[in-house]
């Protein structure tokens, strides 16, 4: 829906709202009864907001002028828009989204003069403790040498809303786990990873592991820090016990899907090997996302556990378990017939 209600000036602004996480965010904020206004690109799909009483405005977050318009009479804004991508052909497009566009947003946002901003970061911008204890909101990027371009990307976006923090800027960051669940309908690698498992074309496992939270648990997140966080602060969003290898990630997606889970073990530098052959398929052949990249198994390898005791004690982030989640996401592609 499309109009003009310039009266109201308390609006909120959400980029990336089309997307996974921004579509959850925006339901929750409806719901308490915020006036909401996103940022739309020509190309963007937008059936996961189609229908919602949302006021519309045609931009990009590379373009500085439409990014200027949509914050005039806004009070507040999340900044969710970027590019959460294994493969791409072009991977320079990784930091042109995630960090340039920050960027733009940010400091637009510091000249409007907006009350608070929620900046979208990643787990995946966090480093390994040397003690082998789980990462907490302080644990410095320490990564740079295994070549994982979204993990970079999400590092130098962080330090790009800390640096507009020191400007001047009211900005909270928040760092969503592998945020699985309802609506994910481009898929994004999480749910690309639940369909791969339920159509049979993963054939083994490899010894890594990752924390997974639920994408409505992932919006209240969102919100609670805009309500009550604290400004120049970061917060891990994510479930406590969430953690899974993916030996159990895998069995469980099957189990819940009613399928045969992969059943092969193979040790990390075969699953590389794997990764390299696809992807080479993938750029020269196929030109589509391949199942695993190198950067994927490098990632999840690592088996980084996260800390996210900060956003329960502050922020009350909502808990909801492995099992559920993984069942919420089976159920909502099914209905959809992805599956």
């Amino acid at each position: 829906m499309y109009w003009e209600d310039s009266e109201i000036s308390e609006k909120v602004l959400v980029t990336g709202a089309t997307g996974f996480v921004g579509s959850a965010l925006v339901r929750k904020l409806l719901q308490q009864g915020e006036t909401v206004r996103i940022i739309v690109r020509d190309d963007s799909n937008t059936s996961n907001i189609d229908g919602l009483h949302i006021e519309r405005v045609k931009g990009d977050i590379l373009d500085k002028g439409s990014i200027k318009r949509a914050l005039v009479g806004c009070s507040s804004l999340y900044h969710v828009a970027g590019l959460y991508r294994s493969w791409m052909h072009d991977y320079g497009m990784l930091y042109r989204v995630n960090v340039v566009g920050t960027r733009n947003v940010l400091e637009a946002a510091l000249q409007a003069g907006l009350q608070k901003v929620v900046h979208t970061g990643s787990i995946a911008a966090l480093g390994i403790r040397d003690d082998g204890r789980p990462s907490d909101e302080n644990t410095p990027f320490n990564l740079s040498h295994l070549k994982l371009p979204y993990e970079v990307s999400k590092y130098e976006s962080e330090q790009a809303a800390f640096e507009l923090f020191r400007k001047g800027l009211p900005v909270v960051v928040v760092r969503p786990a592998l945020v699985m669940g309802e609506g994910d309908v481009y898929p994004t690698p999480s749910g690309k990873l639940v369909l791969d498992i339920l159509r049979g074309t993963v054939p083994s496992y490899f010894d890594g592991g990752i924390d997974v939270v639920d994408v409505a648990d992932v919006a209240a997140g969102h919100i609670r820090a805009m309500q009550m966080g604290q400004e120049g602060e970061s917060y891990n969003l994510g479930c406590q016990g969430n953690f899974t290898t993916m030996k159990e990630l895998f069995v469980l997606i099957a189990q819940c899907g009613g399928v045969r889970p992969p059943g092969i073990r193979v040790p990390v530098f075969m699953a590389l090997a794997w990764a390299y052959m696809l992807t080479a398929v993938a750029d020269h052949i196929t030109h589509r996302e391949p199942v695993a990249t190198p950067a994927n198994i490098r990632a999840l390898a690592l088996k980084k556990q996260v800390d996210f005791s900060r956003a329960r004690t502050e922020l009350n982030i909502p808990q909801t378990p492995l099992q559920t989640i993984v069942e919420k996401t089976i159920a909502w592609y099914r209905s959809k017939k992805y599956v």
